[in-house]
């Protein structure tokens, strides 16, 4: 069983100004599922084991609208950062073919990623019909890591690593970089003694009344397990 940690840098495809000006009628405004365009894909794959064996880091040329200031701003990326890039329908068949064909867990922080691939593919036309196969299985890291942590709101992925005192590590809104501290949290979880260490005091502040014996990265360690199950048998 594999698991990727995926990560989407977008550009909206119609500039935020001009969108205010012509109105909802206006007959050339995007679809919704195209009002963010795909422009940097990373993931990092790990084995059974939770190490980290393959990473995939690749620019998409958008086709809708130049990089916007902000987005730049954002992520560093510019209309010449992508003069080379290839476009989406060329880039999604070398990423389903890194992904492989074994069994596979896709993980995203939030599910605007997954939402932004299956609407955008659908809507060029590289997949009407659906993702892949070995893209159909996806987890809302955000959405586990969030509840089981016992907050009532999501967290950034820098402040769910801030939260256990981690460091984030290399560049924000950098699409291999994000993936790559995803996948952190979860090797963390995984060394069961440090997370629960480094959770201790955080569990004390959540739910203070909560037994000694169980801690925030047992919780998670047994969901995390509880879906590997449900892997297996299904």
């Amino acid at each position: 069983m594999f698991h990727v940690f995926l990560d989407l840098e977008m550009n909206p495809t119609v500039n935020i100004n001009r969108r205010k000006n012509i109105g909802k009628k206006e007959k050339n405004m995007p679809p919704p599922a195209l009002r963010m365009e795909i422009i940097e894909i990373g993931a990092v794959k790990l084995d059974d084991t939770y190490k980290i064996i393959d990473r995939f880091s690749c620019y998409v040329k958008p086709k809708l609208n130049q990089i916007t200031k902000k987005v730049t701003e954002l992520t560093g990326i510019t209309d010449e950062t992508l003069a080379n890039a290839e476009e989406l329908a060329q880039v999604m068949p070398k990423f389903v073919a890194w992904i492989g064909n074994e069994p596979v867990r896709i993980y995203s922080w939030s599910d605007t990623d997954l939402k932004q691939m299956r609407g955008e593919c659908n809507a060029k036309g590289i997949y009407p019909y659906g993702l892949p196969e070995n893209m159909k299985r996806w987890m809302d890291f955000q959405k586990v890591y969030t509840r089981i942590m016992g907050l009532s709101r999501s967290l950034s992925l820098a402040n769910a690593l801030n939260i256990i005192d981690n460091d984030f590590s290399g560049q924000q809104h950098s699409a291999l970089a994000d993936a790559e501290n995803s996948a952190a949290l979860l090797q963390l979880v995984k060394n069961k003694e440090v997370f629960k260490e480094k959770t201790k005091k955080i569990k004390a502040v959540l739910k203070p009344d909560a037994p000694l014996t169980s801690s925030i990265g047992d919780l998670l360690a047994a969901k995390l397990a509880q879906l590997q199950t449900e892997d297996r048998d299904t």
